[in-house]
């Protein structure tokens, strides 16, 4: 089992803050820095599976008290990416086949209902903003997992936007907040072939949408996820 001590990031930290200028700027509380920063690391591989996560270290690491600690990985417990270990702290639970196809069948459902829901609906703003943000991610370095999860996040919420169901999207951007949906994501964005066939994908499910071809744009991005999330189910194999 590895220590919480091991740097994933050759001359970087593998747990850091924001700077204390930013925290300042953002005015946010502490704890929920703390989680995200420990959630990150986690879902980017920093902190890899089923190595051991001890609150003093961490803290240590982090340069905070062990309270903040302590409920980031009580609630990343809840999340289901760690788990408790009698006397040994906390261990990151390993990312699984069947966590990522949970995950798929619930997202292809509620995604494609959405989208049957906006068929024809696609107004000029949406589709110069989806436009940006295809833009953007050919732009930003395949390598920052974070900022293309939250550019691809932002285009598939544009593209069912005019939906105009808040049930519906609601339930969607619950998904997409899941720290599993993150982890399913970003190990899938670590490819930068990956990233450009997405990036590809997502000019075809714009032009569907915007001539209003529902037929044709159900089946683009059904096999958009599909694609992914298989990629996803891939990666999440031990080598052989």
């Amino acid at each position: 089992m590895g220590s919480v001590s091991a740097d994933r990031s050759p001359g970087g930290p593998r747990v850091a803050l924001p700077s204390a200028a930013d925290l300042g700027r953002r005015g946010r509380p502490m704890g929920a820095v703390v989680y995200e920063a420990i959630r990150d690391a986690i879902v980017e591989g920093r902190i890899a599976a089923d190595e051991q996560l001890v609150q003093e270290q961490l803290a240590a690491e982090l340069g905070v008290s062990r309270t903040p600690v302590r409920d980031a990985l009580n609630r990343l417990s809840h999340e289901g990416l760690v788990r408790a270990v009698l006397g040994r702290g906390y261990q990151v639970i390993d990312l699984t086949d069947q966590d990522i196809n949970d995950v798929f069948v619930v997202r292809e459902r509620l995604e494609m209902l959405a989208v049957e829901q906006s068929a024809g609906r696609l107004t000029a703003l949406h589709q110069a903003r989806a436009r940006t943000l295809i833009e953007e991610m050919r732009a930003t370095d395949p390598a920052d997992a974070v900022a293309q999860y939250e550019l691809n996040r932002r285009f598939h919420q544009t593209i069912i936007e005019p939906c105009n169901n808040a049930i519906l999207l609601g339930l969607l951007d619950q998904l997409w907040d899941l720290p599993v949906s993150r982890r399913i994501t970003k190990s899938y964005l670590r490819d930068a072939a990956n990233v450009a066939h997405m990036v590809d994908e997502h000019d075809a499910i714009l032009a569907a949408a915007a001539e209003g071809d529902l037929p044709r744009l159900l089946d683009l991005s059904r096999a958009h996820l599909t694609l992914g999330y298989g990629e996803a189910r891939a990666d999440s194999q031990p080598p052989t």
